[in-house]
């Protein structure tokens, strides 16, 4: 009974999340960021102005699609618990904890595009995807500092989490290029090629 209570539970997540997200983008390409209001948004998506602000911290990040997940402090506390195991494993350490985070987000060819046009009416919401970006990387680098017991500041954690950004970076544009593979097949693709260069 809890298990189908969770499924349910998490399946209404997905729903509304994506409800949300299509909402806010539709009224963005039709009306710009400022041609709109969090309850028009709500409205469209059938659920209240306090259920958006469980979703998501910002119109903008509807938009963009990055939301506020209840999981995500169990997901990287149980990468800090997994450590130590040396930082010899902490680069693969950090592609699964991405792995995880790009299965929540669930984007595919599809928000490629639709994300290019966005950005096209809204040239700001670049600036929003990289400020996320620029934090989820200082985040990491505390998380894998914490995982190694590495003082704060130890250019080790700064660099791993550094490559795996760069690992993304090129996965993300492989993936919204080509969707000939998917994300977890490409990027540990590049993983075995980091590998080699340093083996």
């Amino acid at each position: 009974m809890v298990e189908s209570a969770t499924g349910l539970r998490e399946s209404r997540r997905v729903e509304t999340t994506r409800a949300l997200k299509a909402a806010a983008r539709r009224r963005t390409l039709e009306h710009g960021l400022a041609g709109f209001t969090v309850e028009e948004v709500c409205e469209d998506a059938g659920v209240s102005r306090r259920t958006f602000f469980n979703y998501f911290a910002s119109k903008e990040l509807a938009v963009v699609g990055i939301p506020l997940r209840d999981d995500a402090d169990e997901v990287e506390a149980a990468f800090v618990e997994a450590g130590p195991t040396g930082l010899g494993t902490i680069i693969d350490a950090l592609v699964e904890l991405n792995l995880h985070r790009w299965e929540q987000l669930g984007l595919g060819a599809a928000d490629a595009s639709e994300l290019l046009a966005l950005i096209d009416r809204e040239p700001k919401l670049l600036g929003v995807m990289l400020q996320q970006l620029d934090a989820a990387e200082r985040g990491d680098i505390v998380l894998v500092e914490r995982r190694e017991r590495l003082v704060s500041g130890d250019l080790r954690a700064a660099a791993a989490v550094h490559v795996v950004g760069g690992l993304l970076r090129l996965t993300n544009e492989e993936v919204f290029a080509t969707d000939a593979d998917d994300f977890a097949t490409i990027i540990r693709r590049r993983l075995a090629a980091v590998r080699e260069l340093f083996a």
